[in-house]
């Protein structure tokens, strides 16, 4: 095999090694974490809370206490949590903890606590011949699902001074489960919030890189062709050079 063809040969297996090498180079560079950034004194620009909070409703705090921190990191996904809840076990564990002291079905009469039909998406404090506590009377606003899902996890930590002498339910399931039992008997519920988004990567992002992928793997299959045929050739040449 001549010098010459020896030199395209290599020339083209180098193409192809710095093809594949910028493929891989292309997916490290969008799919890697970001790293902190951080300002001109070497501070970080934000906490961690503070990130969480600029991207999530509901979120329970974490320490910003050095790399493990992350990774400690648990964000709860109220939407999420809904879209895959159990109604019929929703009822069950509100038979068990709540129906003692609240009626839900349409027409019941106040208890220790008030009525609960139509609970969902009205004005707190509104159920009619109810004498509720000031500290929940004075708060105004409405159930809201986020409302109502920080109410349950915790009553006397949401409205502190509250006569509701109940300790919470902390499990997620099953709190989202009680919430959407609560918004079946409720005629006028709104509809679920969405989930939360967990890929960092936006859809345009994801179609942008499959187009520089598929690109620079197009071309590295042609390089390698092009590798194919000059060796090809060149045996063919040598051949022919010994007939």
């Amino acid at each position: 095999m001549g010098e010459l063809t020896v030199n395209k040969v290599l020339g083209c297996l180098l193409a192809v090694a710095l093809a594949v090498m910028g493929l891989r180079e292309l997916s490290y560079q969008l799919f890697s974490p970001p790293a902190a950034h951080h300002d001109h004194h070497g501070e970080e620009e934000q906490s961690l809370n503070e990130k969480i909070a600029e991207t999530y409703a509901y979120y329970v705090e974490v320490a910003d206490g050095g790399a493990g921190a992350e990774e400690e990191e648990e964000v709860f996904d109220l939407g999420l949590a809904l879209a895959s809840a159990d109604v019929s076990r929703g009822e069950r564990s509100f038979q068990a903890k709540c129906a003692i002291c609240h009626s839900i079905e349409q027409g019941g009469a106040n208890g220790t606590g008030p009525a609960l039909w139509n609970s969902v998406g009205v004005a707190k404090a509104s159920h009619a011949g109810f004498n509720y506590s000031g500290a929940l009377s004075g708060m105004g606003g409405e159930w809201t699902y986020q409302n109502m899902n920080d109410w349950l996890y915790n009553p006397s930590g949401y409205v502190q001074g509250t006569s509701m002498a109940f300790a919470g339910l902390r499990r997620d399931d099953e709190r989202a489960n009680v919430i959407a039992y609560l918004a079946q008997m409720s005629e006028n519920a709104p509809p679920f919030p969405a989930p939360m988004t967990g890929n960092p990567v936006e859809d345009d992002s994801v179609e942008a890189v499959e187009d520089a992928s598929a690109a620079v793997v197009e071309e590295a299959e042609t390089l390698v062709d092009d590798v194919i045929d000059t060796v090809n050739e060149a045996v063919s040449d040598e051949t022919d050079g010994e007939q």
